[in-house]
């Protein structure tokens, strides 16, 4: 082989070498309106300290760079201190969100998320706007006037800051973490869930079911399974399963009854409510049940039956307790539940 092939030779390999690694780079560099932009959602939170904990669970979640695409997006999201409530402080460690049930987390995230851009603050006074997240479970959007400012809710809790603009849509500030809806209906979440196996046996019982399970938006005040089998009603034991299927229905669904609100009430819906109407809230058997409990705290609304002695219902505790539990503000499509430590007694 010529001294000339040999050259020739070692151009072409030179040649290809330099063509491959012109590819490579081409593979590597990001494609056409993909380039990272940092005035969208998710790099908004990571800027941000107060969006820690909420950065880490978008991130735990697979969601985060959902809210890095062009969207628009309108997040619903709590800050650090919404999460510190529930026993999740920042910095993060890998174990911060032990405590939240299995799926829970990745439910609330999505349902954190709506796939459209919307400003509260140019909302209609005195309406309440329905929103569907991506998790496919809806929000609650309330907007009012009090004291000359107007004030926006979602699912009853009053945004902290609204309309913080990003490339990609919005973000609006919440004080609490949102529990997603997952049942079209109270009925469906009441027989889902199983500290609440008492009242839907009740509920059957009294001939209720279908009254939970329609489209009228009601409010129930669900005793757990403790608070029956503590419960004092005179003439009828409903402490156990076959005294609730053996009580009078009629007496039963008037007990029930006085769970149940018409309406669709969350916290702060209640705590406003009381302030005008201080006798109490209307009940679906004529009687009132009182409102109290601290509005700036976390699942502390109460409610006092008539016949309860001075002594109000509080938020349940679930059998395990768990600082990430929440039995207050449980929205449906139908309705909202609380459950709650107390039966109510007219």
């Amino acid at each position: 082989m010529t001294i000339t092939n040999c050259l020739r030779r070692q151009v072409f390999f030179i040649l290809l070498l330099a063509l491959g690694i012109a590819g490579c780079g081409k593979e590597d560099a990001p494609a056409p309106g993909t380039e990272q932009d940092g005035s969208t959602i998710k790099y908004i939170l990571k800027d941000n300290f107060s969006f820690g904990v909420l950065y880490a669970a978008l991130s735990a979640t697979g969601m985060l760079d959902t809210v890095a695409k062009p969207g628009p997006y309108t997040v619903l999201a709590p800050d650090n201190t919404a999460f510190s409530r529930q026993g999740v402080n920042y910095p993060v460690n890998p174990y911060s969100f032990q405590f939240f049930t299995p799926g829970w987390l990745q439910q609330a995230m999505r349902y954190s998320i709506l796939p459209e851009p919307v400003a509260f603050g140019s909302l209609p006074l005195n309406t309440v706007q329905v929103y569907k997240t991506t998790g496919g479970g809806n929000v609650y959007v309330k907007t009012f006037e009090e004291a000359g400012d107007t004030v926006v809710t979602v699912n009853g809790f009053r945004l902290v800051s609204r309309d913080n603009a990003a490339s990609n849509g919005f973000i609006q500030v919440l004080p609490q973490l949102l529990n997603p809806e997952l049942y079209a209906t109270t009925a469906a979440a009441i027989r889902s869930d199983t500290t609440t196996a008492l009242f839907a046996a009740a509920m059957q019982r009294a001939g209720l079911t279908a009254l939970l399970s329609g489209s009228d938006e009601y409010t129930v005040l669900v005793p757990s399974n403790t608070a029956f089998q503590q419960a004092v009603i005179a003439g009828m034991n409903i402490n156990t399963l076959d005294g609730i299927l053996s009580a009078d229905p009629v007496k039963l669904s008037a007990l029930l009854q006085y769970h149940i609100i018409k309406g669709r009430y969350f916290e702060g819906d209640l705590y406003r409510h009381a302030t005008v109407h201080p006798d109490g809230i209307s009940t679906l058997n004529g009687g009132k049940v009182q409102i109290g409990g601290n509005p700036p705290g976390f699942k502390a609304v109460t409610f006092l039956g008539a016949g309860n002695n001075g002594q109000p219902a509080a938020i349940a505790i679930p059998p395990q307790y768990s600082p990430a539990s929440n039995n207050a503000n449980m929205p449906c499509g139908n309705g909202v539940i609380h459950i709650i430590n107390q039966v109510l007694i007219p």
